[in-house]
């Protein structure tokens, strides 16, 4: 998307959503939120690698900065973000990030004409890819099926506004160029050829500042130093076990059957079975999805202090 000459992607730098309860109702100029989304953004920055992101969190103000609301807040620190060798303003911005998902009446009330777009994956595809990548998350395949479960619960809810529009990685990874010409439609955007050029990108994690951190974007930022290949989509089939598949159509094919994900296993598991036998797993994924919305809420000195500890 951050090919298209109209819009400027920004990678999971949930800044919207972040300051929204506090100042989402601003009509001028406010220093204090500008002095806490500078720091917002120093912390960011440590864990976002500054080859593909710099965020200019000490140069994002100025005597002659100017908004009148949060939107243009919002806007004129996006215009300041340096993503992918893009600078300055763009005609569309999309904020990409998923826990987005549990925020969607709350980000409609920030645009004056949002939308919204919502790429899904199989749940097997999405529990064997973080099964792989526990850097951050637990691993566990029982934990991401609960999670993943979660996710499509909301977004099953939002599939059919017309504000938002379903795209299936599957179907991006088999027809890209149609896919994307979708999503330029749903923007009133053209469609440009760039978008599907060369992307890749690789040793991104040496421009990381911390340390720790490098690692994790290694694993994260893996698909960008390879093309999309179609004969990864069904890789869980090898790749997880029988009863790891048994287990995920189990607790995610309510949902997953929704969006054409269809159970692979005939063997039938009881759910509320599944939920006692895993009680702690099923508990962690639901507070570590529904934790967003009690966030949300919390004083900005709070939040930026949980985001301190992570990034140190």
């Amino acid at each position: 998307m951050n090919a298209h000459s109209s819009i400027k992607a920004i990678p999971e730098i949930p800044i919207s959503i972040f300051f929204a309860a506090n100042y989402k109702n601003i009509n001028k100029r406010n220093l204090t939120l500008e002095k806490q989304t500078a720091i917002y953004l120093s912390y960011i920055q440590k864990i976002r690698p500054l080859a593909l992101v710099d965020l200019h969190a000490k140069q994002l103000f100025s005597d002659k900065t100017q908004y009148n609301g949060y939107e243009s807040f919002l806007q004129h620190v996006f215009a300041e973000f340096e993503i992918a060798k893009k600078v300055g303003t763009a005609d569309q911005y999309v904020d990409k990030n998923p826990f987005y998902t549990f925020h969607y009446k709350k980000l409609k009330k920030l645009s004056k004409d949002p939308k919204f777009i919502i790429i899904v994956r199989d749940y097997r595809a999405n529990v064997l890819s973080r099964k792989s990548k526990p850097l951050n998350k637990p691993g566990n395949i029982i934990y991401n099926a609960f999670r993943w479960r979660f996710f499509f619960k909301e977004i099953n809810k939002l599939s059919g506004n017309s504000d938002c529009l379903v795209i299936r990685y599957e179907d991006l990874v088999v027809n890209e160029t149609a896919e994307i010409s979708k999503i330029c439609d749903f923007l009133s955007l053209p469609f440009e050829f760039e978008m599907l050029a060369n992307r890749m990108v690789n040793n991104i994690s040496e421009t990381v500042a911390e340390e720790k951190t490098k690692r994790f974007v290694d694993e994260h930022f893996a698909g960008l130093s390879k093309p999309m290949h179609s004969s990864k989509i069904e890789a869980w089939r090898n790749q997880l076990s029988t009863s790891e598949i048994e287990q995920c159509d189990c607790i995610c094919s309510k949902y997953g059957e929704k969006f054409g994900y269809i159970p692979a296993s005939s063997n039938k598991i009881i759910y509320f079975l599944l939920v006692m036998k895993h009680l702690p797993w099923y508990m962690r994924a639901l507070y570590d999805v529904y934790k967003e919305k009690i966030i949300y809420h919390l004083p900005i000195r709070l939040k930026l202090w949980r985001l301190r500890k992570k990034t140190n």
